[in-house]
């Protein structure tokens, strides 16, 4: 029987929640996820829980803030908006997502920021992802293997 390897890439399903046992993403077996072991980017609890699976077994993979893709928060992503730039075409609430216009590197990007904080002259907007800073939990199965050439 075939089992994960330190170099393989592995194909997976998983769910991944937060300690609270909120679910924030699924990853069934019709669009499975290809892990790259060999791939200096992959996460580390990948490249430790991972090896020595079997195809069709599952696991718990648990990341800190720091491992996870998300990070953590970071506050220099805090920004205070004058309330005049909104307009009213909106009316600005703590908890609303919007889409922002975002300049880097002479190019300007969508990303999403959440309100924080509505005062009279000022809107605190987060930039942070909002799993930042969260550790994440992953029920992770293996559906294939695949060994490098």
């Amino acid at each position: 029987m075939k089992q994960v390897e330190e170099k393989d890439i592995v194909v997976i399903t998983y769910v991944g929640s937060l300690d609270n046992e909120t679910i924030f993403e699924t990853v069934e077996e019709a669009d499975p996820k290809n892990v790259d072991l060999a791939d200096e980017k992959t996460a580390i609890p990948y490249k430790l829980t991972l090896p020595g699976m079997h195809i069709g077994e599952t696991r718990i993979v648990k990341m800190t803030a720091e491992e996870g893709e998300f990070g953590i928060r970071r506050g220099d992503l805090l920004h205070q908006i004058p309330t005049e730039k909104f307009n009213d075409k909106i009316a600005p609430k703590v908890g609303l997502v919007l889409s922002m216009n975002v300049e880097s590197d002479g190019v300007t990007h969508q990303v999403p920021a959440t309100i924080v904080e509505v005062a009279d002259d000022l809107i605190t907007v987060d930039y942070n992802h909002p799993l930042a800073g969260h550790p994440l939990n992953y029920e992770v199965t293996v559906v294939d293997i695949i060994k490098p050439e």
